[in-house]
């Protein structure tokens, strides 16, 4: 089999910016999220702008969500997730039913 007729994915190309990485599971202790990808901090005021903007274009997408919640680790500041509350009028029951 050639060298060329390997399957490419991502540690390829991670190995391939970085001789000396190694394929192990790399997380944070505090929250366990990939310590090699790319992610939003919530007290970078770029970041901030940029999670900002993302709730006030899911406010303007989605009328019946009143509020947006960003959730981060407590201890490195990282994005994991959105929470979001919708309005009492948002869910009819029996909207489906004919």
């Amino acid at each position: 089999m050639s060298e060329y007729n390997k399957p490419i994915d991502r540690d390829y190309f991670k190995k391939k910016e970085n001789p000396k990485w190694n394929a192990e599971k790399k997380v944070t202790p505090c929250c366990e999220q990939p310590i090699d990808e790319d992610f939003l901090f919530v007290n970078n005021k770029e970041h901030w702008e940029m999670i900002e903007e993302h709730i006030r274009q899911y406010l303007h997408d989605y009328s019946k969500t009143e509020s947006v919640t960003p959730v981060s680790c407590e201890v490195c500041h990282r994005l994991l997730e959105y929470t979001t509350t919708l309005s009492e009028n948002a869910y009819t029951p029996g909207y489906l039913r004919k």
